[in-house]
């Protein structure tokens, strides 16, 4: 079966009605969702619970809010993280290749989608995810 994997920015335009991409990042969440396809990141749902709680208002959502809405639509997926020795192979990827900083995230999310056999990653930041120019995985924006 074809899986798909989502970031962060999508769940998070997915699940808050206000964001100027919900439409788009909600029919590719439930769609992955529907056919069954759908794979998470370890790291997205952490980073997706630090955004929404964070937010400035009157978009910032309670921590109790985050972890239903989370919960709700994503308790039955599965969710792939990355295995210690994997962690190191992702650093010294990662350094291979200079990438420092934030974008280390995106390699992450990256690795755990490419290891949950996704064949594609939905993102709001697909230039972000395009540059590591990594082969077997299509990164898709949503409504595009």
């Amino acid at each position: 079966m074809s899986r798909d994997a989502v970031d962060t920015s999508v769940v998070v335009a997915a699940l808050l009605g206000w964001h100027e991409d919900h439409a788009p990042a909600r029919a590719a969440l439930e769609a992955g969702l529907a056919a069954g396809r759908l794979i998470v990141p370890a790291p997205v749902p952490v980073e997706a619970y630090s955004v929404m709680t964070r937010l400035p208002a009157p978009h910032r959502i309670s921590p109790a809010d985050a972890v239903a809405l989370l919960g709700d639509t994503f308790r039955d997926v599965t969710v792939i993280a990355l295995e210690p020795k994997e962690i190191w192979t992702l650093l010294a990827w990662l350094d291979e290749r200079k990438i420092a900083g934030g974008r280390a995230y995106d390699g992450h999310i990256l690795a755990c989608s490419k290891k949950g056999r996704a064949r594609r990653l939905f993102t709001l930041n697909a230039r972000d995810f395009l540059a590591f120019d990594e082969p077997g995985i299509e990164i898709v924006r949503p409504g595009e």
